[in-house]
């Protein structure tokens, strides 16, 4: 493996943190990344900028968000 891995590697990783370009990578559009960083606990070290959002917590909002043929959407 070269370099860092990429935004579907980390979603195999336990404790893994996806930043905004890791959810740009697996599809979402710049609104829906905001959507998602207002939603969930916002995780920045100290003396970095990079904003990041825990993997379990991004897999848990998408299963949250993901409606099926039986299941009526909210407005």
């Amino acid at each position: 493996m070269s370099g860092r891995p990429t935004a579907a590697q980390l979603l195999e990783r336990p404790g893994a943190l996806l930043t905004r370009t890791h959810l740009a990578e697996l599809g979402h559009t710049r609104t829906m990344i905001d959507a998602i960083f207002r939603e969930l606990d916002v995780i920045v070290f100290p003396g970095t900028k990079r904003p990041a959002v825990s993997r379990e917590d991004y897999l848990e909002l998408r299963r949250r968000s993901t409606y099926g043929k039986d299941v009526v959407r909210p407005t």
